[in-house]
């Protein structure tokens, strides 16, 4: 087998079909090689402001939107510094590897964390969240919609109302489902909703979002030691102005711009969403027909990355090598999970017709190492 190595004339020849980074179409590059003006320009504003708009119709809001220079790690550790006092406890529902740093980034706050888990492959419901809730008070709520590692959706509209009636504000780490599964921000009442921008929005790494809430806004400053680069505070002055407190990656946001305008106003949102619900369906009828079983529980698979067992006992370290020799990247199971399970990812700009050409592929190679066995 071929290693594959970096590509210092073309850049990188391989499809991908992973949980993120995502493929990135020649249109979203293009945008990113166009000149900028300074982040303290007129025209910088003026873009940043586009961002800000097109956001809060993806995520059906009149919040504020912040956008961060970092992972959206930067953003979830903004949260724990930001909205939990140091008398107040926090709870992390997790349901796999990013819950369970969401707790940590608690943890090493100092704050006083509580993590409530299920098994991986299963979701928070809205009976497990009234029981955990029942135990104590909380000030602040932490869940992911969409769980990476696990290929589990959490069942979010059903949840975070019942959240809410505890009286906690409530944060919502949306990085591998914002624009390729609807979350009304507004409807529920999230305070937080964060992704970053190289998974279903579509854009190279560097850049993170948010929607927040007055609520959450108004308890910023009863907080102390928020430190410094991430204070929702600066973040939410310097956004008055459609501005950033410290230098952001201008490229990106120009492609942002760009891609929301697509998502919004070429493809539409509701084409968007019933397309990666077409993606997440024909990836399970596929590992049906494979005979690999899905490693969520039934009903709770997401529809941006499928997460499936090594129910057939094969190499998936061999399978994933063998189908990156033709030109595609999938990925193994994430940190306990690898070799246990592997990875699909289909979201952003993917295609049915472009997933199936990829499944063709690796069925293929399913049945020659279930020949070698």
């Amino acid at each position: 087998m071929s290693e594959i190595h970096f590509n210092k004339e073309k850049g990188s020849q391989i499809k991908l079909f992973t949980p993120g980074p995502v493929y990135v179409p020649e249109r979203i590059l293009k945008e990113m090689s166009k000149p900028n003006d300074t982040h303290r320009s007129k025209p910088y504003a003026e873009m940043h402001q586009l961002v800000e708009e097109g956001l809060q119709k993806l995520l059906y809001t009149s919040d504020t939107i912040l956008i961060s220079t970092s992972s959206a790690t930067g953003l979830m550790e903004a949260c724990v510094r930001n909205l939990v006092k140091e008398d107040e406890k926090a709870l992390f529902f997790s349901i796999g590897a990013f819950g369970d740093r969401w707790y940590k980034i608690g943890v090493n706050n100092g704050k006083i964390a509580v993590k409530e888990s299920v098994e991986w492959g299963k979701a928070i419901t809205p009976e497990v969240a009234q029981e955990a809730l029942n135990k104590d008070k909380y000030s602040v709520v932490f869940i992911q919609s969409n769980e990476t590692s696990t290929g589990v959706y959490n069942p979010i509209n059903e949840v975070i109302p019942v959240i809410k009636d505890s009286g906690a504000l409530v944060c919502v780490d949306a990085t591998s489902s914002m624009a390729g599964i609807k979350v009304e921000v507004d409807k529920l009442g999230i305070d937080v909703c964060l992704a970053s921008v190289q998974k279903a929005l579509t854009i190279p790494p560097g850049l993170s979002v948010c929607s927040i809430s007055s609520a959450a806004i108004e308890k910023v400053p009863q907080v102390k030691n928020r430190g410094f680069y991430f204070d929702f505070l600066d973040l939410v002055k310097r956004n008055e102005k459609h501005q950033t407190p410290a230098t952001p990656p201008i490229p990106q946001i120009r492609a942002l711009a760009a891609q929301l305008d697509y998502i919004l106003n070429h493809e539409g949102l509701d084409k968007r969403f019933e397309r990666h619900i077409q993606l997440g369906k024909r990836t399970r009828m596929w590992a049906r027909d494979v005979n690999f079983e899905m490693f969520p529980e039934k009903g709770y698979e997401s529809n941006t990355v499928s997460t499936m067992k090594n129910s057939l006992n094969i190499d998936i370290a061999k399978m994933v090598s063998t189908l990156l020799d033709k030109g595609y990247r999938i990925v193994n199971g994430y940190g306990d999970l690898k070799n246990k399970t592997f990875r699909i990812g289909h979201m952003g700009e993917i295609t049915i017709k472009e997933l199936e050409e990829m499944l063709k592929v690796l069925t293929d190679i399913v049945s020659n190492l279930r020949m070698s066995q």
